[in-house]
């Protein structure tokens, strides 16, 4: 740039024109902004950027941790998490299943009890129906009339195999509803020896479960139920009131018997002080009466001890 003014002393002022032309003169010698920036770039020195994406610290995989007493490794405790969370999820998974399959199955048996009493109705109809009508006389229609023998044949064994097929659909739902129902009954007991077992786990043992059970059965026969009223308990709450009673019942069977042990065993006496003993301490007492002696204080503490 050229070192002289825009107005000097010895110089007029210049016009708009010629200022314009300077300033374009400046503009055009002054360097590219781009150049300018890769310039400034070469000396910018680069600043490290954190990488986000890092992971934090944590744990090193050879951690080891105290379970229960055991020693169990990071990795280790991670793969039963996992494993513990995908059984979790399954087994979820697998009751809302069990739920959505015990829901048809009750729909199912709804639709079968109405078509079972849908048929007992017709039955009682098919009966009003078939007492009003008249059988023909099959022997004289067999030698006088071989073609109505035959018409009639064909409708009485329509009407039969209606019949037939009524009673056979019968059969069969009332199956299917007594399968249902063994079903439930079997799925009801599952429930409630779940639910026992959560309540005595003493009964998971095999050999107390059975004596229990021969205990209970004895009692509810004493009451007057037979074995079929017994096998036929499935309710948790009426077993547990049961086990409960009986458990009451064995400890108050039980008592008489402590309380005779306890009464066999020798009376604990309390010791008594032998003549000599007591007669020392008389002896220090009075001497420390007497003197206010702080040594035979000690002597007297000595012999309470």
């Amino acid at each position: 740039m050229e070192d002289e003014a825009l107005i000097s002393d010895n110089e007029t002022a210049l016009s708009n024109d010629d200022l314009m032309a300077k300033f374009e003169a400046v503009f055009d010698d002054m360097p590219e902004a781009s150049d300018n920036s890769e310039q400034a770039d070469e000396h910018v020195e680069e600043t490290p950027v954190e990488d986000e994406s890092a992971e934090t610290p944590s744990e090193p995989e050879d951690a080891i941790f105290e379970i229960d007493g055991e020693q169990v490794p990071l990795s280790e405790l991670r793969n039963r998490m996992m494993m513990r969370a995908d059984y979790q999820r399954k087994t979820q998974e697998l009751s809302e299943q069990r739920k959505v399959y015990q829901e048809a199955q009750f729909d199912k048996n709804q639709l079968r009890l109405e078509a079972i009493q849908g048929i007992e109705a017709l039955k009682q109809q098919m009966a009003i129906e078939f007492r009003q009508m008249e059988q023909p006389d099959w022997d004289y229609l067999v030698e006088n009339d071989p073609a109505e023998f035959q018409r009639q044949q064909y409708i009485w064994g329509k009407r039969e195999a209606a019949v037939r097929q009524m009673y056979d659909a019968e059969v069969a739902l009332r199956e299917q509803a007594t399968a249902y129902e063994a079903e439930q009954q079997k799925l009801e007991l599952e429930a409630s020896q779940t639910r026992l077992l959560e309540k005595y786990p003493e009964l998971r043992d095999r050999s107390t479960a059975t004596q229990a059970l021969g205990e209970m059965s004895e009692l509810l026969g004493s009451y007057g139920f037979n074995q079929q009223d017994v096998n036929g308990l499935s309710d948790h709450r009426v077993i547990s009131l049961i086990y409960d009673y009986q458990k009451l019942l064995k400890a108050q069977k039980a008592i008489p018997a402590v309380v005779q042990k306890m009464e066999q065993k020798p009376v604990i006496s309390q010791k008594q002080n032998s003549p000599k003993t007591s007669d020392a301490y008389t002896r220090d007492f009075n001497k420390f009466n007497k003197s206010r002696n702080g040594n035979d204080a000690i002597s007297l503490i000595s012999r309470l001890l």
